[in-house]
């Protein structure tokens, strides 16, 4: 008992210093983000902190920037999050257990690969009024030519494109291996009894995905409330605030134009918070779930 009592302090006590590190490198910046959401603090100027409260967290309220970064960046949770979720598991249904199998795989993973600035420049020249491939294969079928990223509607829905894009392939991958670790002996007994692929799939496949999808969920929600590199290198932005994602406009006023970093921290806090109660939901949401089928 005592040798293993002194085996665990002997353990401790050598974690401790990569323990302090990483407390020091996380928490202590995280803490002086949320000291520092209280004051009003700019680098642009050379006053001192001064506290103010919750004043910043009320001005983000009436901060029509604020509020119209906060509507897109739901408008990409409510529409390129679902889109990757149906696209995902419907790719991942139709090529198990295809010829070819491999090489549509490979092929389909390569948009994940990609470096999102790579992503981003190629993006750009794609959506080019004059000259994009975008553009000319729509002139084919005989629609005018789209000004992609010069309206607010269309640079929305080509950001939400890329987005899709972007991380369909990560869906498709995990719910590829979710349906390759399914039993199959209990999905060929219902072949046996008379059950159509899509009954199979509806039945008995899809339930045992479920907490899976949950997990794909959570995962591509919060990607998708941190989105930043695909707007920052696309449109940074614009037109206008059109495509400010929330965290861009924080990266904006707290890195690129504003240097306000009580105002940036504020903003980041309210981001943590949203992050966290929308995950936790969807975790009590499975869970509720789980314990109704039992």
């Amino acid at each position: 008992m005592l040798a293993r009592r002194r085996m665990q302090r002997v353990g401790f006590l050598m974690v401790l210093p990569l323990l302090a590190v990483l407390l020091g490198l996380t928490m202590y910046p995280f803490g002086y983000m949320v000291y520092m959401s209280f004051f009003r603090y700019s680098l642009a100027s050379w006053e001192q902190p001064q506290f103010i409260g919750f004043s910043n967290y009320l001005d983000i309220f009436r901060d029509r920037t604020a509020t119209s970064s906060v509507s897109f960046t739901l408008l990409i949770l409510a529409v390129a999050v679902p889109l990757e979720m149906l696209l995902g598991l419907g790719v991942a249904f139709l090529l198990r257990d295809t010829f070819g199998e491999r090489v549509f795989r490979s092929v389909l993973l390569i948009p994940m690969m990609v470096p999102a600035v790579v992503a981003g420049i190629a993006w750009k020249m794609l959506y080019n009024f004059e000259f994009g491939p975008v553009n000319y294969f729509l002139s084919l079928l005989g629609i005018p030519k789209i000004s992609w990223l010069g309206t607010q509607f269309f640079s929305r829905l080509g950001v939400i494109l890329i987005d899709v894009w972007q991380w369909t392939p990560f869906v498709f991958l995990v719910l590829y291996a979710g349906l390759q670790s399914l039993p199959r002996d209990v999905v060929e007994a219902s072949f046996v009894d008379g059950a159509s692929g899509f009954s199979a799939f509806r039945y008995i496949e899809f339930p045992l995905l479920r907490p899976l999808l949950f997990v794909v969920l959570i995962i591509r929600v919060i990607d998708a409330l941190k989105i930043f590199d695909i707007v920052y290198m696309v449109t940074f932005g614009g037109p206008g605030s059109s495509t400010h994602s929330y965290s861009f406009y924080i990266y904006k006023v707290g890195v690129s134009f504003g240097w306000d970093i009580g105002y940036a921290s504020a903003l980041s806090v309210l981001l943590l918070l949203a992050v966290s109660l929308l995950v936790n939901l969807l975790i009590r949401m499975l869970r509720l779930r789980e314990t109704l089928e039992l």
